[in-house]
């Protein structure tokens, strides 16, 4: 609460960056409502008050999609935070998305490995930490494309400097997602969507 003035002119800069992003991406992203209020798009500051006394964290989320499916479908996202910010690409499926999506990469593999080799070109890498250890049932061990079967969510991943020019970091990270459109797409493209 000492804080809130700070609190507020940094939450007014992150809606206004949304703003910018949502109406560029829209360009390259035909899916996105330019017009939707990006107020929804964006968390609060999360502090957490842990029962050991150690020091408070707090970042905010930028997470921009269209939202046609009830949220089963990927999202850009951007995570800022003072020591570790970057933006992402991330599909978080229910468990009826995560099914149909395990069953689509199985049959699509040699596709979605094209399109990782590309967003990797681009600076992006693949979040594996949701990796389970053991294949799902119904799927044959040591099959073509078992890593992604493994995974429980999927998100690539690219850094980002907060500390560039505006329009710079905002160029950036336009450019950088517009990379991984194949990505968001072959989501949607197993989604139905």
């Amino acid at each position: 609460m000492d804080h809130i003035g700070e609190y507020e002119g940094a939450k007014s800069e992150v809606w206004e960056l949304a703003y910018v992003l949502l109406t560029q991406l829209a360009i390259t992203d035909v899916k996105l409502n330019p017009e939707t209020e990006v107020e929804r798009f964006i968390s609060s500051v999360i502090n957490t008050r842990p029962k050991k006394a150690t020091t408070y964290f707090g970042f905010f989320d930028v997470a921009i999609s269209p939202l046609a499916n009830d949220g089963n479908e990927p999202s850009y996202l951007i995570h800022i935070e003072p020591d570790q910010s970057y933006i992402s690409i991330r599909y978080r499926p229910d468990v009826f998305g995560l099914q149909v999506m395990r069953n689509y990469i199985a049959k699509n593999t040699s596709i979605f490995d094209q399109i990782l080799l590309d967003c990797y070109a681009s600076g992006f890498i693949l979040d594996k930490s949701s990796m389970i250890p053991i294949l799902p049932k119904g799927y044959p061990a040591e099959m073509e494309g078992e890593s992604y079967i493994r995974l429980k969510e999927y998100e690539l991943k690219s850094p980002i400097d907060l500390l560039k020019d505006r329009n710079e970091l905002i160029q950036d990270i336009i450019f950088t997602f517009s990379a991984a459109i194949p990505f968001v797409q072959f989501f949607r493209n197993g989604l139905g969507l």
